[in-house]
């Protein structure tokens, strides 16, 4: 070979590597997997868990929210890394278990260190391998004989011919070890029915001392009334997740709803994800699990003697309302309560509520007012989720029958609301409601209605409702979010250009005020940012905030490392995934990343832009997620009232300067306490609360 050719391919492998090994740098540096992320955020809530100036039952319910959140991590983020068998998903596969089983075992310490003592100093004993009263072992065999034993089914394992057995998808089960009369080994396994019990049962009280115990120990200690002929020699905890993250392969053809709810029987005989057994359990018996189920090494995670601890949201609480936390009770927003009529109070201003601060109870009133009043024309809404027992929908279908015309689109894709919508799809279209159901390759997010009613002079005039979080009046309870109401026209238009979409699902036009998935979002916030870089550049007033519930899409993570590199200040609260790690020197050394974990869950997001102090906020249904601004239709709405761009600003200041709840995302994706200002306690969410009390007050 010529020595100018072999110049030449040495020349192409070092530019060849060099351009891999940027690669590899920027990945290592500045980005980190998801679901590594993810389980930095559920170390958060751990960390609510153990801190001791939350009260006793609001540290046991960060626990349940913790196990959810876990359990839920393995049906949705597990299968495919199990699949593909790469070493690039087994290191990361290791990761995450390494990293799963120090929260577990956090998790332990916290409840036998932190909880069972704390409950024991307020006079409440939780029974686990303490020895029973003696009037309690009466009172638990009369429950187990008369109401636990009506639920149990036993299965025995054929040793010598095993054949495989099925678990179903997150029930709890025991797997017993049985010696028979002639001295062999024989196993069983046995349901816990916590799906038709309540796992937890308040035992009679002796004095001011008081019992609790879980059906787990109950059916424990009455395994020889399930096994009188065999002797147990061992009984321990099992549970199986399995995979849910069920993929349509095509949506473009047949009956999209009849492949959703047969998708939705087909999760739950779905592929085992995690197999968590007690950790006490013994070799033999560990084989056997392994054989009956058919499981894999990968998935066969030690665990504790009791799982599904999410059931701890329902622990009982002998002494309430003590050691329960303080109460917050939604707040009036007194321009609504200045007025029978909720329109009349929207067409003379917008209003921007804040819940769960301030009450839902005003969503419902614009639904409820709509239903019954004769000039109301028309009602369209895009539904999510919605509670089981929804007030809203309950609302529009009494609109229908009140000779109103009512579109709704129902997302019936929402992942473990399918059913719940696809119920919710029939009832309101028996009530004569047009239904427009679930997308092709699309999801719609987008949190939007909008009623139209004629005026006195018979004129159309629409009142338009955009908000950051779901019309579902149980998670508003508990989730922060923000509700707008207006009669704004150019906010009408562009809703009516996305219902017009919904409706035909052809693009005829983009919206021109509100930044809509689907349509211009991503564009949008391109540009957004791109001013940004490009007055900071001029020496013109620049920054940018973004509070979102997930960051992971690769356009904007790059604008966002192309911003900090340019001079501009990006602050980002990041309540869940974020795989872009900040402070890294000459690429996102200006980003700044939090994450705000308490007793509301963080739901809203916000965009503000400096744009050379002339400052542009929207509040949006959309994280910066790949999902959300590829493969959804969201809304995200700019505010132009001096005094919700104040509010808004006075939110993001109190949680920026919160020093108890705020964590800092450190340049490794771990979470920091703010270890500065201590001298001043500060908690944003009791503030931004009192704020609002404080402000009705003066009202008053």
């Amino acid at each position: 070979m010529p020595l100018h050719f072999k110049l030449l391919i040495l020349k192409f492998t070092s530019v060849l590597k060099a351009a891999i090994n940027l690669y590899l740098f920027n990945v290592q540096n500045y980005l980190i997997p998801s679901e590594i992320s993810w389980l930095s955020f559920n170390d958060c809530i751990l960390g609510e868990a153990d801190d001791p100036s939350n009260s006793l039952y609001e540290r046991i319910k960060f626990l349940a929210i913790h196990s959810s959140n876990l359990d839920e991590f393995f049906r949705v983020k597990i299968r495919k890394l199990l699949i593909k068998n790469s070493k690039k998903n087994k290191e990361l596969l290791a990761k995450i278990l390494t990293e799963v089983n120090l929260q577990q075992n956090r998790f332990g310490t916290i409840w036998n260190t932190s909880i069972l003592p704390e409950l024991e100093a307020n006079n409440i004993i939780y029974y686990e391998n303490q020895e029973l009263l003696s009037e309690h072992l009466q009172e638990i065999e009369y429950y187990f004989k008369s109401i636990i034993l009506s639920y149990i089914q036993v299965i025995y394992i054929s040793v010598n011919q095993p054949k495989t057995y099925f678990l179903n998808n997150r029930s709890l089960y025991f797997l017993v070890k049985l010696k028979d009369t002639s001295g062999n080994d024989n196993y069983a396994y046995l349901n816990i029915p916590s799906d038709k019990l309540d796992r937890y049962k308040q035992l009679q009280s002796h004095g001011d001392t008081h019992y609790i115990i879980s059906i787990d120990t109950i059916i424990k200690h009455c395994l020889s009334l399930i096994f009188p002929t065999g002797k147990v020699i061992s009984c321990n905890a099992i549970k199986l997740n399995r995979d849910e993250n069920y993929l349509i392969e095509d949506e473009n053809s047949g009956d999209l709803i009849a492949k959703i709810e047969a998708k939705i029987e087909e999760r739950k005989r779905g592929s085992s994800t995690r197999f968590l057994y007690d950790s006490n359990m013994d070799s033999d018996t560990i084989s056997i699990c392994k054989k009956a189920f058919r499981l894999k090494k990968e998935e066969m995670i030690q665990g504790g003697s009791h799982h599904n601890l999410y059931d701890l949201f329902k622990f009982p609480n002998p002494v309430k309302p003590n050691l329960q936390g303080a109460n917050y009770p939604g707040l009036k927003h007194f321009p609504f309560e200045s007025s029978k009529s909720i329109f009349e109070i929207i067409n003379k201003e917008n209003q921007l509520l804040h819940f769960p601060y301030q009450s839902y109870y005003y969503v419902l009133q614009f639904f409820n007012q709509a239903a019954i009043n004769r000039n109301v024309l028309e009602i369209k809404i895009t539904l999510y989720r919605i509670s089981s027992d929804s007030l809203i929908a309950n609302a529009l279908i009494s609109a229908a029958k009140n000779g109103k015309k009512v579109t709704v689109f129902v997302e019936v894709k929402a992942r473990f609301d399918e059913y719940n919508n696809l119920f919710w799809s029939r009832e309101m279209k028996n009530a004569g409601i047009k239904i427009i159901q679930s997308m092709p390759n699309l999801k719609v997010h987008a949190k939007v209605a909008m009623v139209t009613m004629k005026d006195k002079y018979g004129n159309k005039k629409n009142y338009s409702y955009l908000s950051t979080g779901n019309f579902n009046e149980s998670t508003a309870n508990i989730y922060s979010d923000f509700g707008f109401f207006t009669a704004e026209k150019k906010y009408a238009d562009d809703l009516k250009t996305v219902f017009a979409f919904l409706k035909s699902k052809k693009k005829t036009a983009a919206p021109k005020h509100i930044l809509a998935a689907g349509f211009n979002m991503k564009d949008k916030l391109i540009e957004l940012i791109d001013n940004e870089i490009n007055n900071k550049k001029e020496g013109k007033e620049a920054y940018i905030f973004l509070k979102v519930n997930g960051v992971d899409e690769k356009d904007i993570i790059d604008k966002l490392i192309e911003a900090s590199k340019a001079g501009v200040d990006v602050i980002m609260i990041v309540r869940g995934i974020c795989t872009l790690l900040p402070g890294i020197k000459n690429v996102s050394e200006n980003i700044e990343i939090y994450r705000i974990v308490d007793m509301f869950l963080e739901h809203s997001r916000i965009y503000k832009f400096a744009n050379n102090g002339d400052e542009k906020i929207y509040l949006s249904s959309a994280d910066m997620l790949n999902r959300n601004l590829n493969r959804r239709i969201e809304v995200a709405f700019p505010l132009s009232d001096e005094k919700h761009i104040a509010a808004i600003n006075t939110i993001i200041r109190l949680q920026l300067e919160d020093n108890t709840k705020r964590r800092i995302i450190n340049s490794e994706g771990k979470n920091e306490m703010d270890i500065q200002n201590l001298d001043e306690s500060r908690r944003a969410q009791t503030e931004i609360y009192n704020s609002i009390a404080e402000a009705n007050n003066e009202l008053r």
